[in-house]
């Protein structure tokens, strides 16, 4: 009996040896953040390969990213609580990640509160992005002109501003109702569309209404139905979505949503981040879907701004070439305002009609400087090295153009540009500023 018990208590002082050494192997501190779901297959969480914290790794730190979308992101950085990530969460919100810039009043309320102690926010873009039209059960693709935009499709389904805005308003709700561009006639196809849309607060949905906002009229659009900026969709319908509107939480959802209502035979559009859509568009997809789900097609859009006008497939390059020639801040002043560092391109004079950038929300100044460090680090692996810059292409998505590449490592992942800008800057993170 004795004997018995003596190799119990051996084995349980092997194993409480086993978890220290785990926990102390474990390395640095928890480092969390959370927001669009755009971004999130990129991002990853650790151990995860094929992302950019599976490829970071855990010596410096544990990023642990939450897909909650960008709003939720923005209100957890904003007011550092960690339950707007995730229910009972506890702990430091270290970053967040949003396709939607923050407002005037978000940045003014920030420097007046949490800021005075946890330092000066940083905005800056994260990656480019395209936002797609995808579609289910639509007309059969007949084009010899238009861009490729699905697997195994050398064409695609073409739309344009009109379109857009009739769709998405409710005011086209047939397939025989939308004008082919490339024909100006309507499509054969007779079929009664269900449009999928974000009922969450998403940067998917602010990059489009943007677009929308800037390109539609009463003319093109549903009486009642004003398109305005904004990460809720259902901002735009005072008296509420019509009836074959369909409500979906995340891009996760969205997408789910059109695969249900592909098998069940419906016709139906939707707004997606590539990385929710097909291997044609982001071939590392493969990594949030499983083999052998469904490839969702998706329309190219028409860019009238340009004459004649062209189709453009939602490619990253596309994405990159409508940002068109933007320049970062360049004077200490215009640098140290983070609204300044969000491109717009609401209706791009070239490239693809819906694109924008998904930025990274984050503190100048951390309490412990290993969380400095590891949010220093991850972000200069992000702009800087090559394999990171490859899994941001896998999924869809372009790397910021490179004069903001030198910019941000100039302003805040150095002080090359003698801005104080710097993450961690000593002159800045010291006194009563002790940093988040």
């Amino acid at each position: 009996m004795k004997s018995s018990k003596r190799k119990i208590c051996q084995v349980l002082a092997l194993v409480i040896s086993g978890i220290g050494a785990s926990a102390a192997m474990a390395a640095g501190p928890l480092v969390q953040g959370g927001g669009s779901s755009l971004v999130a297959p990129t991002i990853g969480n650790p151990g995860l390969t094929g992302t950019e914290i599976g490829l970071f790794g855990t010596t410096e730190g544990t990023f642990t990213y939450y897909s909650v979308g960008s709003g939720a992101g923005q209100n957890a950085f904003l007011g550092n609580q960690p339950t707007f990530l995730s229910p009972g969460l506890t702990g430091t919100v270290d970053f967040a990640n949003s396709d939607a810039a923050l407002s005037a009043s978000q940045l003014t309320a920030y420097k007046s509160g949490l800021g005075a102690t946890n330092g000066p926010l940083i905005q800056i873009p994260y990656i480019v992005t395209p936002i797609t039209v995808p579609l289910v059960n639509g007309p059969t693709v007949t084009s010899t002109t238009t861009p490729q935009t699905t697997p195994g499709q050398t064409h695609s389904i073409a739309l344009n501003d009109n379109d857009l805005c009739g769709i998405y308003s409710g005011k086209i709700t047939n397939w025989n109702q939308v004008i082919n561009p490339e024909t100006t006639s309507a499509y054969a196809l007779s079929a009664p569309i269900s449009v999928v849309y974000r009922s969450d607060g998403s940067g998917t949905t602010e990059l489009l209404t943007r677009h929308l906002a800037a390109v539609c009229t009463t003319a093109n659009t549903a009486t009642g139905v004003t398109f305005v900026d904004s990460l809720t969709f259902t901002a735009s319908f005072p008296s509420g979505v019509p009836s074959n509107f369909v409500a979906a939480s995340g891009s996760g959802g969205v997408r789910t949503s059109l695969i249900s209502l592909s098998s069940a035979g419906t016709a139906a559009v939707a707004y997606l981040s590539p990385d929710y859509t097909n291997t044609f568009l982001a071939p590392s997809s493969t990594v949030v879907t499983p083999t052998g789900a469904l490839q969702l097609a998706v329309a190219s859009l028409v860019n009238t701004n340009q004459t004649p006008a062209v189709y453009y497939a939602p490619t990253y390059a596309n994405a990159t070439t409508a940002l068109g020639s933007v320049a970062p801040p360049s004077t200490k002043l215009t640098a140290s305002n983070p609204a300044n560092w969000v491109p717009a391109a609401g209706n791009p004079a070239s490239g693809y009609p819906v694109s924008g950038t998904s930025q990274i929300i984050l503190s100048q100044c951390y309490a412990a400087s290993t969380v400095k460090t590891a949010v220093h680090d991850f972000l200069n692996d992000h702009y800087t090295n090559a394999s990171f810059a490859s899994i941001v292409h896998g999924n869809g998505f372009d790397t910021v153009p490179s004069t903001y590449q030198t910019a941000i490592s100039n302003d805040f992942l150095s002080n090359a540009s003698t801005f104080n800008l710097d993450i961690g800057n000593t002159s800045v993170c010291t006194g009563t500023v002790t940093g988040r």
